[in-house]
């Protein structure tokens, strides 16, 4: 951080430096260029010193409109360095949110329940006695685990959103209610040199992507006379599948060839965003929330429906849809993380984005309030100064500085009016007092008024941004012409 305030200081300078010598030496080119012409109006008629006034005049103007323009060139030294302000402000942010998001819960991926059932099978090994002459068939019995996923699975989510705050900042989190029900299918499975399934010591199994989140597990039932839980809940999935690595687990004791379903409830916390992972022949999932704001990643839902109050949403996913089977055993270290269903509670523009969006508007204002101020200086006999140009546009780039200071302890409407005020009463009260016009100050400050306040319509939307950005450059191109189409008769005049 320190390093790229020295750096933007010594360009600051350099560009400084720059821009004065390049005033200097067409400075002095423009009084060659008189010279070598042989103007001399003290010494010349009447018309002839008119005639020499005027090609004075018409260099001035050139070296005043070079200056502004070296000067607005210049103010993008400020906006450059508030805009990297901004950006280490959002970083920060976003460090904060994931903080937050670690202590209360962190975006949750749901997954199950699935059916993991012990099984005993045996290989026949060849074995070589010590001496290296005899060779014997040997068997061994090695064991694993056969994952069996549900024919249905429906899932209902309920999501309250809060806000969880540290410091100056907060985060947007949610407490989810979820309830579902698995309906199961046992057969009979065609496993190479099998022994024996232990039915006995089977499990079901949750995935939860982050177990610190889990509030409660309200219930879990099982419907069907061959199935029935056994001991308690236990922490951990005992797999390395993708997708069921983490949760939790039930004992269950399950006949062959039996059909039970499983009907569960559980609360959980999260931040961000949720998804359930599609395990089922064929998968239901309805999610509701109370966030009016939802973006959708993965499967998109079949149906959804947003307002004011929240969103809902649901899926109808087919097995087809993905390349894992049903069934499978745990040493063929699949995944299922490939087809997901993802509602993230989004936050549209936070008001870093919008103050990053402002400043990409600065050198635009700025350079405006320049061009009005050398309308001004042409239609009167006095000359603006440097001096008061550059005020004029740090007044501008501090509305950016206090729109970032403010908005991060008031709400951005606040911040907004607050900030703008600044600019509008010091700048059109400063020209005002400057060009010895009351009338010039009151045109300066309605511009202004005009162009903040659509510099805030711009921002509050996100779809039509750019259009409205656009059309305000053609507004304002339009103005300006209105505004010149006299200027050369009155110069001349």
């Amino acid at each position: 951080m320190l390093f790229s305030i020295i750096f933007g200081l010594l360009t600051l300078l350099s560009l400084a430096l720059f821009g004065a010598a390049a005033y200097f030496v067409v400075r002095a080119l423009l009084k060659k260029f008189n010279r070598d012409q042989g103007i001399d109006m003290s010494a010349q008629e009447p018309w002839t010193a008119a005639t020499a006034k005027g090609t004075a005049l018409k260099n001035t103007t050139l070296l005043k409109a070079l200056t502004i323009g070296i000067l607005s060139i210049l103010a993008l030294i400020p906006l450059g360095i508030i805009m990297d302000l901004t950006s280490d402000r959002e970083m920060l942010y976003h460090s904060v949110v994931e903080e937050i998001g670690r202590s209360w819960g962190e975006q949750q991926t749901l997954s199950g329940p699935a059916l993991v059932i012990p099984y005993r099978y045996f290989v026949m090994e060849e074995e070589v006695s010590n001496d290296g002459k005899t060779r014997r068939e040997v068997k061994r019995t090695y064991q694993d685990e056969l994952v069996i996923l549900p024919k249905k699975l429906a899932l209902d989510l309920d999501l309250k959103h809060d806000f969880r705050t540290r410091g100056i900042y907060q985060s947007l989190v949610y407490s989810a209610a979820l309830k579902g029900q698995a309906d199961f299918s046992l057969n009979s499975y065609d496993i190479p040199n099998l022994i024996a399934l232990d039915n006995k010591n089977a499990r079901l199994v949750f995935g939860v992507s982050s177990n610190q989140a889990i509030d409660k597990v309200e219930k879990i039932e099982i419907k069907g006379d061959s199935a029935l839980l056994s001991g308690s809940l236990m922490s951990g999935t005992g797999l390395t599948t993708g997708g069921l690595e983490k949760g939790f687990n039930q004992g269950i004791q399950v006949s062959e060839a039996s059909d039970f379903s499983v009907n569960f409830a559980m609360t959980l916390r999260g931040s961000q965003s949720i998804s359930a992972l599609p395990l089922g022949e064929q998968t239901l999932i309805n999610i509701q929330a109370d966030w009016p704001h939802p973006s959708f990643k993965g499967l998109l839902p079949a149906e959804r429906e947003i307002n004011a109050k929240g969103f809902t949403a649901s899926w109808n996913i087919s097995h087809l849809t993905r390349n894992y089977p049903q069934e499978f055993v745990k040493s063929n270290q699949s995944t299922l993380t490939e087809v997901v269903a993802n509602a993230i509670l989004f936050e549209p523009v936070t008001h870093y984005g919008k103050i990053d969006r402002s400043v990409k508007y600065g050198l635009l204002f700025i350079v405006l309030t320049f061009i009005m101020l050398f309308i001004f200086e042409l239609g009167q006999k006095t000359s603006l100064s440097i001096v008061q140009y550059i005020l004029v546009g740090s007044a501008m780039a501090l509305f950016y500085l206090l729109l970032l200071s403010l908005s991060e302890h008031l709400a951005f409407l606040q911040a907004y009016l607050i900030a703008a005020c600044i600019p509008v009463l010091s700048v059109s009260t400063y020209v005002g007092s400057a060009t010895a016009s009351l009338k010039r100050g009151v045109i300066v400050g309605t511009m202004l008024v005009s162009l903040y306040a659509v510099l805030y319509s711009i921002l509050q939307l996100e779809d039509y941004a750019l259009l409205m950005g656009t059309g305000l450059l053609v507004v304002v191109l339009l103005i300006l012409m209105f505004v010149t189409r006299h200027q050369s008769k009155n110069t001349a005049q």
